[in-house]
């Protein structure tokens, strides 16, 4: 039994090679269609992201936003041509998405919304300026704590 799970392992890994059905008269269970859903989208060799812009006209429109989201691009959405009531649907709808990867959503107009996967990052102009203010304070403390020896 140790061998048939040490054997399954190797052959998962691509250490060996399949020979033939399995001894076991088990039922067979493709490990690959299991682990499908936990594969991460490969990161983009040109170091370049496409955005995609969405001006929904009905809710179901939130399914091709949601799909491109957990397909790793950023995307834009203008509820411009929505009722407030389904704007406010959809808007849940893809910040739900936006949560299970471990995105981010950001305001950006009156109904203008900004989505992000978890490896783009999203920060305003505020934020900048103020990390841009801590780290400039940060490193002043470092040199006078540095000359002051």
């Amino acid at each position: 039994m140790v061998e048939n799970i040490l054997r399954r392992a190797k052959r998962f890994i691509g250490l060996e090679e399949e020979i033939g059905e399995e001894e076991s008269g088990g039922q067979q269970m493709d490990i690959g269609t299991i682990l499908k859903g936990k594969r991460e989208r490969e990161p983009r060799v040109d170091g370049f992201s496409d955005i995609m812009v969405y001006e929904p006209k009905i809710y179901e429109d939130s399914l091709n936003i949601s799909t491109n989201l957990r397909g790793g691009s950023p995307v834009i959405v203008n509820l411009k041509h929505l009722d407030p009531a389904e704007g406010t649907r959809l808007i849940d709808f893809v910040c739900g998405t936006a949560y299970a990867i471990d995105g981010h959503m950001m305001k950006i107009g009156e109904t203008i919304f900004l989505f992000a996967p978890s490896s783009i990052a999203i920060v305003s102009a505020e934020e900048r300026a103020t990390l841009s203010e801590e780290m400039t304070q940060t490193v002043r403390q470092k040199r006078e704590t540095f000359f002051s020896r």
